[in-house]
């Protein structure tokens, strides 16, 4: 997935992060804290996203490296997010399994924004939280539901 953009939603929602699929029509919107809406929009590491650069280090110094950010939804369909690492190889020993470490959605995105990382979205967050650019919005929705109520009732006079 690929970020296009950081929005908001409503003066009282917040900020989202849109992501829309590499070669796909699958989009999200992900919450977002304002740090993280910022970094993401800025677009570059600054003084707030210091952490990222310490991150990959210390993946290093274990043996691993930060290989991408995986989008999920949980057993109770909320949004959750995780960074793969994978070990580094070495000589004499044999292939050992990635691991993942939980991370807030939004951290995960600025990991991915400034290391270069790739965000993947599994198919079931897609199904789950994707967003449909065809969609009514609600407001044009409930403007024509009142338009057609009123000529109903006008009709019935």
């Amino acid at each position: 997935m690929c970020l296009v953009g950081v929005r908001s939603t409503s003066p009282d929602a917040g900020l989202v992060a849109i992501l829309v699929e590499r070669g796909g029509p699958g989009m999200l919107a992900v919450p977002v804290g304002v740090r993280e809406g910022l970094s993401l929009a800025a677009g570059e590491v600054g003084p707030a996203t210091s952490w990222t650069g310490l991150m990959s280090r210390c993946a290093e110094a274990a043996g691993a490296r930060l290989s991408h950010v995986r989008l999920d939804v949980d057993d109770d369909a909320r949004l959750c997010a995780a960074v793969v690492l994978e070990p580094v190889p070495r000589r004499g020993l044999g292939p050992r399994a990635a691991w993942c470490v939980d991370a807030a959605p939004g951290d995960a995105l600025v990991l991915a924004g400034a290391l270069g990382l790739d965000v993947r979205a599994s198919p079931e967050v897609l199904r789950l939280r994707g967003v449909d650019l065809g969609e009514e919005p609600a407001q044009a929705r409930f403007e024509r539901w009142r338009m057609e109520l009123a000529s109903d009732l006008t009709g019935r006079d």
